[in-house]
């Protein structure tokens, strides 16, 4: 009979036992304390909300760096305070402390290891605009003495601001001149542009990294929050998505009266010179202001990002003459409607970047076969894809085939979204499900005769109903208003249309699989019996008229 073999604890959990029982004991023996015990005592500590020897232990941290975000799985504003309240400890002292090393204290929450013990520095590596310790054989002047300490965060501000967050900025704007706040990931939503400058009032912008912005602004104020562009040199990242009152959802193009502030909005644009990546979301800027926006790009793009906007003809060419857009890696203009433009343009930018394109979206700009045909010698060029993303375009089954046929060398390809033929249509625009499955089982043959994709799949338009899309893949699924119909069907066939077999295994297997049939059937009455009326009714349609009563309990009234 087996037997559990207990393991003693050792010598350092044991002492961490006792000094988390006892904070008072905990805190008088941090000036003592092996520095190789920190470490894992502040993360039981920390976990355990012991708030006193937090603060205690963040005053005397041993090391130069402190990523204490990576242990705020969930935010606690006790433990929150007792960290500030730890670095405002080092902050009143007058000279450098004896144990207290920390320069660098990391509110940002990344996927990684607790921290480098070894180096016991970010990134092994203390900040520049700290004092070194390794100045050798030079006594430190009486400045050098006090740290110079640096606070790292990302800043995600929701509408209101809330009071843990009017604490930290009010906090961070009491000390900023003993404290460098650095923000590197700046998101907020929908906040007035007030609280916007009272967030940007805590910190300097010129380490903001990234900024992602979603607003309900109008051009005026849009153009007076632009004027931040100037501070924000090292801007690697910028999304702008505006939120939308009207039922197009489409920001409505400047009146005569606000173009200025439009021109102000683009000029800015100059004054980013680190910018890498472009996001525009649900605007609409005319031809005179695109140009200017694309003129005063002043770095290469990775990414340009332009969905949900209204986009003219002359974009098109402007995009195709801009040298900022001929290098991008990622081109996505998801839900700007492009049927009824000359799309040559497109092909131009594609051959420009084909060398080093690596994903290409042009989900629901409801691109014609024709326009399409113009974009496939360019495309058959971009070797290096690896997404694309074609959803919600009117492609023809000939079409689609000539595509996959033109991605033969896209050997790096991971994800593939097509659109499903328009054959799979009625007149009424109703999705056949026999056709939607077979046509999308002959373009999966034709592309795996030509390459072996990895993952893969066409999908129907958007349903009306149900807001979901029919999706053939590894296997048919459908929208919820589909399956209906093929459940009902499936029950209509076996009852009324066994199937004609001259083995007896057959009819048996469809005779027991009756009885899970009708009662999914019964389930999905349940649910909604409007959704099963209108899939009777088309099916009435397909297949002839009805019986009014199926057998199981299930009635049908048509009218």
């Amino acid at each position: 009979m087996g037997m559990d073999i207990w393991t003693p604890p050792t010598l350092e959990e044991l002492s961490r036992q006792v000094l988390l029982r006892n904070e008072a004991l905990a805190i008088s023996a941090l000036e003592n304390l092996p520095k190789m015990l920190f470490p894992t005592l502040f993360k039981v500590a920390f976990s355990s909300r012991c708030t006193r020897i937090v603060k205690a232990m963040v005053a005397a941290w041993p090391f130069p760096y402190l990523p204490v975000g990576t242990l705020m799985n969930t935010f606690n504003s006790e433990i929150f305070h007792a960290v500030l309240e730890g670095l405002d400890v080092l902050l009143t002292q007058q000279v450098c402390p004896t144990r207290g090393k920390l320069r660098v204290l990391d509110f940002r929450r990344m996927p990684r290891e607790f921290w480098p013990i070894q180096a016991g520095t970010e990134d092994g590596n203390c900040s520049a605009e700290t004092v070194s310790d390794k100045q050798a054989g030079k006594r430190p002047s009486r400045h050098e003495l006090r740290p110079r300490m640096k606070v790292r965060v990302d800043l995600y501000f929701r509408s209101q601001l809330e009071e843990e967050e009017m604490y930290f900025l009010q906090w961070a704007q009491q000390r900023k001149d003993s404290l460098q706040i650095c923000c590197d990931n700046m998101k907020l939503v929908l906040l007035s542009l007030d609280n916007v400058r009272m967030v940007l009032s805590a910190f300097k912008p010129e380490h903001i990294k990234v900024s992602e912005l979603k607003i309900d602004w109008s051009w005026c104020t849009l153009a007076q929050f632009s004027t931040y562009f100037t501070e924000m040199r090292n801007l690697h990242i910028l999304s702008l998505v505006h939120t939308h009152e009207n039922r197009f959802g489409v920001f409505c193009l400047p009146r005569l009266d606000e173009k200025r502030f439009v021109q102000k909005l683009v000029y800015q644009f100059s004054r980013i010179s680190s910018l890498q990546h472009l996001y525009l979301h649900g605007f609409c800027f005319f031809s005179e202001h695109m140009k200017l926006l694309l003129r005063n790009l002043k770095t290469p793009l990775e990414t340009f990002s332009i969905t949900h906007c209204h986009v003219f003809q002359s974009h098109l060419k402007d995009f195709a003459l801009c040298p900022s857009l001929h290098g991008l890696k990622h081109l996505d203009m998801s839900g700007t409607l492009l049927c009824n433009f000359w799309i040559l343009p497109l092909s131009v930018l594609l051959e420009m970047g084909a060398d080093r394109l690596e994903t290409l979206k042009l989900q629901g700009c409801r691109i014609k076969d024709s326009q399409f045909r113009e974009l496939l010698p360019a495309l058959s060029q971009c070797s290096q894809l690896t997404k694309v993303n074609f959803y919600a375009n009117d492609f023809s089954m000939n079409l689609l085939s000539d595509l996959l046929h033109h991605t033969a060398n896209m050997n790096k390809m991971t994800t593939e979204r097509y659109p499903a033929p328009r054959e799979c249509y009625d007149r009424w625009g109703h999705v056949s499900i026999d056709t939607f499955s077979q046509l999308c089982s002959q373009l999966m043959d034709t592309l795996r005769a030509i390459r072996q994709p990895k993952r893969i799949r066409f999908a129907t338009d958007v349903c009306s109903r149900c807001f979901q899309r029919c999706v053939y893949g590894q296997e048919t699924r459908l929208c919820s208003c589909l399956q209906v119909i093929a459940n009902i069907r499936q029950v209509h066939h076996l009852m009324f249309f066994p199937p004609i077999d001259k083995t007896y295994g057959s009819i048996l297997m469809s005779v027991r699989s009756l009885p899970k049939l009708l009662e999914l059937a019964k389930t999905e009455v349940l649910k909604d019996e409007d959704k099963v009326i209108s899939a009777l009714e088309e099916l009435s349609m397909v297949h002839g008229a009805l019986p009014t009563t199926i057998p199981g309990g299930l009635h049908w009234h048509a009218h």
